[in-house]
């Protein structure tokens, strides 16, 4: 899979400036810089555009498109990410985990959307950190994972990126702003960079574990 991922300026900005200039790529991914605030009310009230926007470059592509936003739902914020595939808007996911209290309130949608360049699923901010969430994605047959993020502070971020991918056996980009990283089913990063503008192509390798456990009281003493 062609991947391109682009970690500060605006979608339009990308589509007016820098499109003609990158090569044709299956999935082109933003920050949360690609797309800002988008508020629910003034998108059905045709006073902003922005999901018919990424709908639109998804179809001058011919591809996937995935942008974070921070949406606002009559007064309720949440981190989210939006997807579209040749045109069609295939739908938002929020983020479900929080590492500290805000405004923005949690979602409850993990999803695997089906495009043109595989079963895609979608992490938000600080879902990277709990490996349930990728688990969820991986466990429906997910052959990649996109996790939008804000800005990357520290290095346990691309850690728990690398632990999500091995542990789940999917290979996860994650991008933010001014940083994206891919990590491959080894636990290894695939691609890392700090430019604005990132082509490359992602091989996708899916791996399956059988793990054994033993739990404390799962079983009851049978008394033999």
């Amino acid at each position: 899979m062609k991947a391109c991922f682009v970690t500060s300026g605006s979608l339009n900005a990308f589509w007016q400036d820098k499109l003609e200039k990158t090569e044709k790529c299956d999935l082109l991914a933003f920050g949360f810089n690609g797309l800002g605030l988008v508020s629910y009310k003034r998108e059905l009230e045709g006073k902003t555009e922005f999901f018919h926007d990424a709908a639109g470059l998804s179809k001058a592509i011919g591809g996937v498109v995935v942008s974070g936003c921070d949406t606002d739902t009559y007064g309720i914020f949440r981190h989210s990410a939006l997807i579209a595939d040749k045109g069609r808007i295939l739908g938002v996911s929020d983020m479900s985990f929080s590492l500290d209290e805000s405004e923005f309130r949690a979602g409850g949608n993990f999803r695997v959307y089906e495009t043109g360049a595989g079963r895609i699923g979608l992490l938000v901010g600080d879902d990277v950190y709990f490996l349930e969430a990728a688990k969820v994605l991986s466990l429906c047959d997910a052959d990649f994972i996109v996790c939008v993020y804000h800005q990357v502070l520290s290095n346990m971020t691309e850690i728990m990126l690398r632990a999500a991918a091995f542990s789940c056996g999917v290979p996860i980009a994650l991008v933010a702003s001014e940083f994206v990283s891919v990590a491959g089913i080894g636990g290894d990063i695939l691609y890392s960079s700090r430019r604005e503008v990132n082509e490359t192509e992602i091989r996708l390798v899916k791996d399956f574990h059988k793990i054994s456990t033993r739990r404390r009281g799962f079983f009851l003493e049978q008394g033999f």
